[in-house]
């Protein structure tokens, strides 16, 4: 069994369990992920765990078949994304006055 780790950055309390499945990888899509918790594929500190949005925090261990994730705290804060550019404005259609 492989396991990595997942950070929690200063800020954030806890992570949902659905959002850690689609961050590792492990599933396509956050529906994907719902259903197999709700199927009770996933484990949590070694545990059936079937609540799609169950409040993971540090300390926690995540295990979805042969891999496993440790949620940790970080004291670094988060990497900031990069901002995204702005969609250029449609341009108006000019007013016709009579």
């Amino acid at each position: 069994m492989s396991t990595s780790v997942l950070e929690l950055h200063p800020g954030d309390e806890f992570i949902e369990l659905y959002k850690v499945l689609k961050i590792e990888g492990w599933v396509g899509s956050g529906s994907e992920a719902k259903m197999l918790i709700a199927e009770g594929e996933v484990l949590v500190n070694h545990e059936v765990e079937t609540r799609k949005r169950r409040k993971l925090v540090a300390g926690d261990n995540v295990i979805f078949g042969d891999e496993a994730v440790l949620i940790q705290a970080s004291s670094q804060p988060a990497p900031k994304a990069e901002a995204a550019p702005k969609p250029a404005k449609p341009k108006r259609r000019p007013s016709l006055k009579f």
